[in-house]
């Protein structure tokens, strides 16, 4: 099936060699058959923050052992450039309106590799239409992430609905985390708004474990995917997995790379690390070969680069 990485060849391997084969068919670790140098990858997902700031950050907390350090622009360079990732799109995790203009600040003067930001607003307040006329003036801003849900289980007001149609009639998108939502009121907006361009992220919030996951999920998300204008993250693989320390083998997460890919096909899967968290899990580069590894290679060119380009209206 197009999409999944072919079976090694058995011949001249033991019967539990071949016993094994078979159960991992397509499923198992290999070294990735064509370098990505020549697709030019866009990492859809890092954050940037600096705790040295006088007025600190409102995320990580300062608990939080593995993140709570200046992230910036040079540190990611570092990655970048040893993991051979030209561009990124940057996701804005505070929840304080002026860190948006703080990050846009910041990578300013490397637009090649800083591309856009996926900003943070108070959606569904008096201000969110001034902020979001503010900031969508600069073209690097490409929409917002839904977070936290203010409200909880009486989040979708009238106001909210209003400030999501303002944010698909400026053609911004809408990123949406899978903690404080759920993957069915992802598929409620995209019904309402089928001209909002909606992003799940981290392949649709399930915990991977080593047992058969939860049927409900797998139909929510082919629920979801039946909307055009669905994508999903092949991101935050690491952080999904209910084991720890994460499994760096391909097989553990090919069941949910495989109801992904059959539900949003290879036009609506998109690429991110959502580096530096990646760090809590294993570095960027374990995390990268896994997802690189389970797609085929005619599929590279859509999840890295040209899927990202079409949702976020990048050149």
């Amino acid at each position: 099936m197009k999409g999944l990485v072919k079976a090694p060849s058995i011949f001249g391997w033991s019967l539990v060699s071949l016993a094994g084969a078979l159960f991992l068919s397509s499923c198992c670790t290999m070294p990735p058959e064509r370098p990505l140098q020549h697709v030019g990858v866009i990492d859809t997902h890092i954050h940037l923050y600096d705790t040295n700031r006088s007025e600190g950050v409102d995320w990580p907390p300062v608990t939080d052992k593995v993140l709570y350090r200046p992230v910036l622009a040079e540190h990611f360079d570092e990655v970048a450039d040893r993991e051979g990732i030209p561009s990124t799109v940057i996701v804005e995790a505070s929840s304080r309106v002026e860190d948006n203009q703080w990050v846009l600040d910041l990578v300013k003067r490397n637009p090649e590799r800083y591309l856009a930001l996926v900003g943070s607003l108070p959606i569904g307040t008096d201000e969110f239409a001034g902020l979001l006329e503010r900031f969508s003036k600069d073209s690097r801003f490409v929409g917002i992430r839904m977070r936290d849900r203010p409200g909880g289980d009486g989040f979708f007001t009238d106001a909210v609905w209003r400030d999501l149609g303002l944010l698909a009639k400026k053609g911004l998108t809408l990123d949406v985390l899978i903690h404080n939502f759920t993957i069915d009121e992802v598929t409620e907006v995209a019904k309402r708004l089928p001209g909002l361009k909606i992003m799940i992220n981290h392949l649709g919030g399930l915990s991977i474990t080593r047992d058969p996951f939860d049927p409900d999920w797998k139909q929510s998300i082919e629920k979801a995917a039946v909307h055009k204008n669905v994508y999903c993250k092949v991101s935050g693989i690491f952080q999904r997995s209910g084991v720890k320390p994460p499994p760096k083998d391909q097989s553990f997460y090919s069941p949910v790379f495989k109801v992904v890919f059959e539900a949003f096909g290879e036009d609506r899967i998109v690429y991110g690390s959502n580096w530096p968290v990646t760090d809590r899990g294993g570095s960027y580069s374990e995390q990268l070969n896994v997802i690189q590894s389970y797609f085929d290679p005619d599929v590279h060119g859509k999840l890295f680069r040209e899927n990202a380009l079409k949702f976020y209206g990048l050149d």
